[in-house]
């Protein structure tokens, strides 16, 4: 089963230490880009969707959004090529204050994959591609960085890519749809350790 921990960066190497990879993707998939789109190519932070945006309306999506992720985070959790791959890192405690800490190490990696896909993508493409080709570019890109997850996984990153993308707009920026993507995120590790 390809899907074992054991076997799962059997073409790269070991990976990096979990506190490495978030550190890593929160320069690659976060900086780096706010970077190149803001000062390179003189985009504002507004226009990246890195604004406050619409709060209202973002709070009224955070609220929707959550208990949504929570359940899709538990149906998520009881896919066995999940329960194979993640948690990342694994040997995530399952007491709260562990947990915690878990979860907040996470977090640089989640709000830097919604800033590349669903800010520095999705509105940096919108003024060319107007907002149906831009979320569907970036949606695209994002299912393929799924490839080498869990089937079920790579599957869901369609819908919810178009989702999030369609989530980003409405609110004017990525900060409501990093919170519903990681709140599905910690709340699959949360079932996957309980």
């Amino acid at each position: 089963d390809v899907y074992k921990r054991q076997e799962w960066f059997c073409l790269s190497g070991s990976p990096l230490g979990l506190g490495r990879h978030n550190l890593a993707a929160a320069v690659l998939l976060g900086v780096v880009p706010v970077l190149v789109a803001g000062f390179l190519k003189g985009r504002n932070w507004q226009g990246l969707g890195l604004g406050r945006g619409r709060i209202a309306r973002g709070l009224v999506w955070v609220g929707i959004g959550i208990p949504i992720a929570i359940v899709l985070g538990k149906l998520s959790a009881d896919h066995p090529h999940v329960k194979a791959v993640y948690p990342l890192g694994g040997g995530v405690p399952a007491d709260l204050p562990g947990f915690a800490r878990h979860a907040l190490t996470q977090l640089p990696y989640y709000a830097s994959w919604e800033i590349l896909f669903r800010g520095i993508l999705l509105y940096g493409l919108t003024p060319r591609f107007g907002f149906a080709g831009a979320n569907a570019v970036q949606t695209t890109m994002s299912v393929l960085a799924h490839f080498g997850r869990p089937l079920s996984e790579t599957l869901a990153a369609l819908p919810a890519g178009l989702a999030l993308g369609g989530v980003a707009r409405h609110t004017g920026g990525v900060w409501y749809v990093i919170v519903i993507h990681y709140t599905a995120a910690m709340a699959q590790d949360w079932f996957l350790v309980h």
